[in-house]
């Protein structure tokens, strides 16, 4: 009886088994390949969100001195109040005064609305 080609001396088929290890390892190769285009991938999205969360931060920052320059304005306002029981209030100091406040109240929100828009359009996954 002959052995068929690729049949060792302990009837093992060696060219099989081979083909399969090959077949194998190449599919390692290929799924490795994508583990480490999907590794990349992450890395670049980590990047992109850190430099999103350093803006937010910085926005964060100018927020806390809009509250702060709002705190201001609320003391300011209160002593507009306890002024207008002064009968002799000028009128003109009054509009003035409210005028700042409504431009502080402004100039407060307008960054809070940017970076809630910016936000708005990030997505995340």
């Amino acid at each position: 009886m002959n052995k068929p080609t690729g049949v060792g001396a302990d009837g093992v088929d060696t060219a099989g088994r081979i083909r399969r290890l090959t077949q194998a390892a190449l599919n390692a190769d290929v799924t490795i390949g994508r583990v480490d285009g999907v590794a990349h991938e992450i890395g670049t999205s980590l990047d992109e969100f850190a430099r999103v969360l350093g803006r937010f931060d910085a926005s964060l920052d100018k927020f806390a001195d809009g509250l702060d320059t709002f705190a201001g304005t609320v003391r300011s306002v209160d002593g507009v109040v306890g002024s207008l029981t002064d009968p002799e209030q000028d009128l003109d100091e009054l509009l003035l005064r409210v005028g700042r406040i409504v431009e502080t109240v402004d100039w407060l929100l307008t960054p809070a609305t940017a970076v809630r828009h910016r936000l708005s359009g990030i997505r995340f996954f």
